[in-house]
């Protein structure tokens, strides 16, 4: 019985994986006590993803609380990310997005730099 909530378990964390849901996926791995370097991967992808791809304030800074990432940990994480993401020649989270909280469209350093800001808004 225990190897098949193994297999059911592994079965939620790939699936999660292949959806591109990162923060589920950091909550499955912790959940099957997976070594903290993987687990810590899976919420560097999650708040990534938050920001980067989903443009997400309060969404970025509540997931960054809960992983418990000072405001400069997650800056040096996002800036670090953004970087390499940019050498890797996938600079498309990082081109023009609309901002639903200034009504403009923002690269995503503009908007990081208004996020770290507004800190405290979010």
């Amino acid at each position: 019985m225990n190897d098949m909530n193994e297999k059911k378990d592994t079965d939620e964390l790939r699936a999660e994986i292949e959806r591109g849901h990162f923060a589920r996926a950091a909550l499955v791995a912790a959940s099957l006590g997976l070594p903290a370097k993987e687990i810590q991967d899976f919420r560097f992808k999650a708040l990534w993803q938050m920001s980067a791809v989903y443009r997400n304030a309060p969404g970025t800074k509540k997931l960054a609380q809960q992983y418990r990432f000072s405001k400069q940990e997650l800056r040096q994480l996002l800036e670090k990310t953004a970087e390499e993401q940019k050498n890797e020649g996938n600079d498309r989270p990082l081109k023009l997005r609309y901002d639903h909280s200034t009504g403009k469209y923002l690269t995503f350093e503009e908007w990081m730099n208004l996020f770290f800001r507004n800190w405290n808004k979010w």
